[in-house]
């Protein structure tokens, strides 16, 4: 159908719409419009009507400043034509000349303009010689005065290489600002970057000093605010100013420093809101240390000092990340200073503020201070406490320099002259602050709380931060004194050994005169414990509220607050830490003060005390276990040699100090978050002496009996755990890990080859076999005797047969100092490789620490004393601290000399001392003396030892002896025993607090407490009417009538050691046991200790069991294993 349809149309194409939509239809009527379209149609219509009435408004603009440009351009070559006309042909009449010039030249210069600044240096050469007659006839009027000012201004930034032309430009420059002070006053930022980039220039092109110095200075003779404030951030701000560095002298003289301290006192340096760039802030404080210098004035004004402790602060980061000064960093005005880098003249310039004229001198220059009402005295010792604070926070390296010069330091008083710790104390102890921290054990959070929210770097008259600071100084100053105050001094001054008052105790050694008499001591103590207890109990919500304050969200850690003049939080924390543990340790060894003094036990519920603290322990341990993180983290510094050593193999740089910093921080938050839901376990960390001994040791074994349960699946027992191991694994491959053949001529040799590869599973119960000298197994089944005889036996060896340890004249162990070096010296001369020489003996100390953690895990009392400055290595994770005290334990002649040298100060010079030691490293091999000299600093062998630097030297020493030199082996050992013994919970106790923990308490023996924990087998075993056999009542009586040194030598025959368990003779594992000897009566006792059993003869007669029981003890008869 259809056969002609083509399917093309001429006509009209017709749309069809199959959707079934009907909302269009295209044949339909147009619609009416609406109201709404129409109105939007006009709103159109009038926008675009309005975008071609702004292009013609436009273009008329460019057309009209079009012309304005060409008629300016016209108009001043028309003035240019003029002004060169006039210097072409009127040579004679220069004053006619310039007063025909000024006006041309001051409508057309532009600075821009090479040719305009040539017809500038016309008008000022013309005004020389005319000897500015123009400006002294009143010729021109203020405000071209003004403007000639700009024009200079600007052509000078233009045009920096004048030649000899200068001369005229500056010196025309200065006329006016004589005639017309206010016209700089309109350029002064763009006029000191004029000026430094002058004296930025190089001394060769030899830029006239003296003139380009009266520029400099001369807006600053009106002394206006923003003349001084120009001056400090657009001129002392820019670096390397060689003309002003090289020549301050041409300078310093018409610069007021106190005006320029005051107009930057004003300024609020906040780390966060900084408008100008840290380089360019670290060259104005190396400038401003430059222009004190060179004015050598007596007197420093508070807003100097003030100053300095604001930029310090701001700047500590890079200050303290500066590794070694560049002569280039800085110079491109960036506002991150290079890492690591310092340029040289600023790193110059710091290192002045820790010279002894930057301390002591501007203590003892000052004018005299109050020493009566606290207000006045806050007000003239906070500036400088301040000041010295930020040094401290912004030097730690040399922070002993910097206490060591204050120490030696006297305050100018009314009264006289004062030692600076006994002012700082006098000013202290009369402050609101630690009056009612001392009083009242509550008030120190409430203190805290109400910190103002800034820190408060500026001087201003604040007394909160004002007794702060006066407070922490002290303290900084007072942790140093105690490591250099020797026993003699400290207890002469409390037993009122001390000069009065007003004087500086010349005639006595400075410990002396500056120490705290007892009353003061008590004082100081109070306010310690009750800071310090707030300071770590209290912490989180102080946190809380501190940050609460400051509109702070998320974790908060005290490293984030600034208490005062840059110190932290946690520096506030650390402060109190180490002052009272100094007190605390001198107490512990010979006490000063009331029985239960440091005790606050009225803060916690005694009776649940171990139950709450094993809860936040558990707490704490599963928040580790939620972050996916373990204890390991705790050795950030462990692994580094310490950081005073790495001079002396050669020049360095340090690597990675800011990914440290990082890490570090980064361990202080998780520590954080973990001590905030266990404010009780802090305490005991930090401030175990707040809570009784008795308690933290029920605590430690129950922390131990915990960590049993934990790893062991629950069964604590041995011979459970090992069933439940078999069960576990038939093959028995697991438990043969736990198994060894110990020689008894070997015993640590063949115990690290057996044992070492368990590392932390040496916490598991391990069996051991004794091989005779044939190489027979013992017979005996180790039921826990086998292993305590294994122990006591192999760590007996160690201490005794290795030189791994040395003994001091009392006979207390430390780890041998020189063994490293010597083991070293020998594997060049056999040829060894050093590194394995050097891995194998650490490996030996790492081991040793492990055995003795063992003993302390299981609970077994170990017959040996340590040394107490090698215990207090074990109670903190500063293994580098050292007092000259602890220095007495290790080398008494060495003692005795040191307090020689710090009490006769004038027979220093002919001790012929310097800062190096001269160390003995023979070894048996050696033939001869094998000396080798250590440097106790950087080139120490080129420094004398002076009164002056005597302390320092003391200090050094110390610190090297006790810290540096044994510091790889003594790590190497505490890393074995904190993988037994978790760091924290050693941290428990103080030294003589650990020897009981590992050898037993030193007290009375109590003979009625042994009684009731014995057991008794075979025939002495009790019958069911409750009595004991004869014989053992025999023995108890022989007891009863011993002394205590025979009950101890009678203890010791039995279980190897002469000291009882610290919670009495129920923690004695095995149990004390008296065992069935036979009826001989001729016979001797005999003990097994291995198993703590006296076996006892049935004797009949007392005397008779008197005298053999003395005998089988004095004599040492009768040990075996059973």
């Amino acid at each position: 159908m259809f056969s002609t349809f083509t399917g093309q149309s001429t006509g009209r194409r017709r749309n069809v719409n199959l959707s079934g939509n009907t909302a269009h239809n295209p044949w339909a009527a147009p619609a009416t419009l609406g109201a709404s379209t129409t109105v939007s149609r006009a709103a159109a219509e009038r926008e675009k009507r309005q975008r071609e009435k702004e292009k013609l408004r436009a273009a008329e603009r460019i057309q009209r400043v079009w012309r304005g440009s060409q008629i300016r351009q016209h108009l001043r070559a028309q003035d240019r034509a003029a002004i060169d006309d006039l210097y072409h042909h009127n040579q004679n009449d220069l004053e006619r000349r310039s007063a025909k010039a000024l006006p041309l030249l001051l409508r057309s210069f532009q600075s821009k303009n090479h040719n305009d600044r040539r017809r500038m240096v016309w008008l000022c050469r013309d005004l020389c010689n005319s000897s500015l007659h123009l400006f002294r006839s009143q010729g021109a009027e203020g405000f071209q005065l003004d403007r000639l000012v700009r024009k200079l201004t600007g052509a000078l930034q233009k045009e920096l290489n004048l030649g000899p032309d200068i001369h005229v430009v500056l010196s025309v420059l200065l006329e006016v600002m004589d005639l017309r002070p206010q016209a700089i006053g309109h350029v002064l930022d763009q006029y000191y970057r004029v000026m430094a980039n002058y004296c930025n220039l190089a001394p060769s092109l030899q830029q006239p000093f003296t003139l380009l110095s009266q520029a400099v200075t001369k807006p600053l003779s009106v002394g206006t605010f923003p003349a001084y404030h120009a001056f400090a951030f657009d001129f002392l701000a820019t670096p390397d100013l060689n003309m002003f560095e090289n020549n301050l002298y041409l300078f310093c003289a018409n610069i007021d420093l106190d005006r320029l301290s005051d107009t930057l006192a004003s300024e609020k340096f906040e780390a966060t809101q900084l408008d100008v760039p840290r380089a360019r802030l670290l060259w104005l404080l190396a400038h401003l240390i430059a222009l004190q210098e060179a004015k050598q004035q007596q007197n420093v004004h508070a807003s100097y000092l003030g100053v300095l402790c604001s930029l310090l602060s701001v700047l500590s980061d890079q200050i303290q990340l500066a590794a070694e000064p560049v002569a280039d960093a800085g110079l491109d005005g960036e506002d991150d200073v290079a890492q690591g880098t310092l340029p040289a003249y600023v790193s110059g310039k710091l290192a002045l503020l820790t010279t002894s004229r930057a301390i002591t001198g501007l203590l003892e220059t000052s004018a005299p201070f109050s020493l009566g009402h606290e207000s006045s005295s806050l007000g003239d010792a906070s500036p400088y406490a301040g000041y010295v604070l930020t040094l401290l926070s912004c030097f730690p390296n040399a922070g002993e320099e910097i206490r060591m010069r204050l120490f030696y330091s006297n305050v100018p008083t009314r009264t006289g002259r004062v030692p600076a710790l006994e002012y700082l104390w006098q000013v202290m102890k009369r402050t609101v602050v630690f009056r009612s921290i001392a009083s009242e054990s509550e008030a120190a959070l409430g203190i805290l709380k109400s910190a103002p929210q800034t820190s408060n770097l500026h001087g201003e008259n604040d007394s909160w931060h004002q007794q702060w600071r006066t407070i922490l100084l002290f303290l900084e100053l007072y942790v140093f004194v105690l490591k250099v105050t020797d026993d003699a001094d400290f207890f002469a001054i409390l037993e009122g050994d001390k000069p009065g008052n007003g004087t500086a105790g010349e005639d006595l050694p400075r410990t002396r005169s500056s120490g705290l008499d007892m009353e003061s001591v008590k004082k100081l103590t109070l306010f310690l414990k009750h800071l310090g207890f707030v300071l770590y109990y209290n912490m989180a919500e102080l946190l809380a509220s501190w940050a609460s304050s400051r509109n702070l969200r998320g974790l908060s850690r005290p490293s984030m607050f600034v208490v005062t003049a840059g110190v932290g939080l946690d520096k506030v924390r650390g402060l109190v830490l180490a002052a009272m543990r100094g007190l605390y340790e001198r107490d512990s060894r010979r006490p000063f003060l009331p029985k239960d003094h440091w005790l606050m036990t009225e803060k916690f519920d005694m009776a649940g005390f171990k139950e709450a603290v094993v809860v936040e322990a558990e707490r704490q341990r599963a928040l580790g276990h939620a972050e996916g993180e373990e204890d390991e983290g705790m050795g950030v510094e462990e692994e580094h040699e310490p950081e005073e050593r790495d001079w002396r193999h050669g020049p360095h740089r340090t690597v990675g100090r800011q990914a440290l910093l990082e890490a570090r921080q980064k361990l202080a938050a998780r520590e954080q978050a973990r001590a905030k839901v266990a404010p009780k376990l802090e305490v005991l960390k930090n401030l175990p002496f707040v809570v009784p001994f008795d308690q933290r040791v029920m605590i430690f074994r129950q922390f131990i009996t915990l960590d049993k349960l934990r790893r062991r699946s629950g069964h604590a027992d041995p011979d459970s755990w090992r069933m439940m191991m078999l069960e576990a694994d038939p093959t028995r491959n697991s438990l043969a890990r736990h198994q060894a053949l110990i020689r008894r001529g070997s015993l640590f040799r063949d115990a690290q080859g057996s044992l070492y590869p368990l590392e932390e599973a040496i916490k598991e119960p391990v069996q051991i076999t004794f091989l005779d000298q044939w190489g027979m197994q013992e017979a005996g089944i180790d039921g826990g005797g086998v292993t305590k005889e294994f122990l006591t036996s192999v760590i007996a060896e160690m201490l005794s047969d290795t030189s791994l340890f040395v003994a001091n004249s009392k006979n207390a162990y430390y780890p041998n100092p020189l063994i490293v070096e010597q083991w070293l010296a020998l594997a060049r001369k056999r040829g060894l490789s050093e590194s394995e020489t050097r891995t194998k003996l650490l490996r030996q100390y790492e081991f040793a620490g492990r055995l003795i953690g063992k003993c302390m895990y299981e609970g077994i009392l170990i017959n040996v004393v340590f040394a107490g400055f090698f215990l207090l290595k074990w109670t903190t994770a500063d293994t580098k601290q050292a007092s000259l005290n602890d220095l007495r334990e290790l080398d008494e002649e060495l003692y005795r000399g040191l307090l020689f040298l710090k009490n006769n100060e004038d027979q220093v010079d002919d001790m012929g001392l310097n800062f190096a030691l001269d160390v003995d490293i023979s070894t048996p091999e050696d033939k001869q003396p094998n000396i080798v000299s250590r440097p106790l600093c950087p080139n120490g062998n080129n420094i004398p030892v002076t009164k002056g630097n005597r302390l320092k030297y003391i200090v050094q020493l110390a610190k090297y002896k006790l810290a540096l030199q044994p510091f790889a082996q003594t790590q190497a050992f505490l890393k074995g025993l904190k993988m037994v013994i978790e760091p924290g919970w050693l941290s428990m106790f103080n030294q003589n607090e650990l020897q009981r923990l590992v050898g037993g308490d030193s007290g009375a023996i109590d003979v009625d407490d042994l009684r009731r924990n014995t057991v008794y087998s075979g025939p002495y075993q009790i019958g069911d009417d409750g009595q004991e056999h004869e014989t053992v009542k025999l023995f108890w009586e022989v007891m009863e009538e011993f002394g205590d040194e025979e009950r101890r030598e009678v203890l010791q025959y039995v279980t190897s050691t002469p000291r009882a368990p610290l919670l009495g003779f129920s923690q004695l594992f095995p149990r004390f046991t008296i065992g069935y000897g036979g009826q001989d009566e001729d016979r001797l006792p005999s003990a097994s200790t291995c198993i703590n059993l006296l076996k006892l003869p049935r004797y009949s007669r007392k005397g008779v069991l008197r005298e053999k029981l003395l005998y089988a003890v004095k004599s040492g008869a009768g040990f075996d294993l059973s």
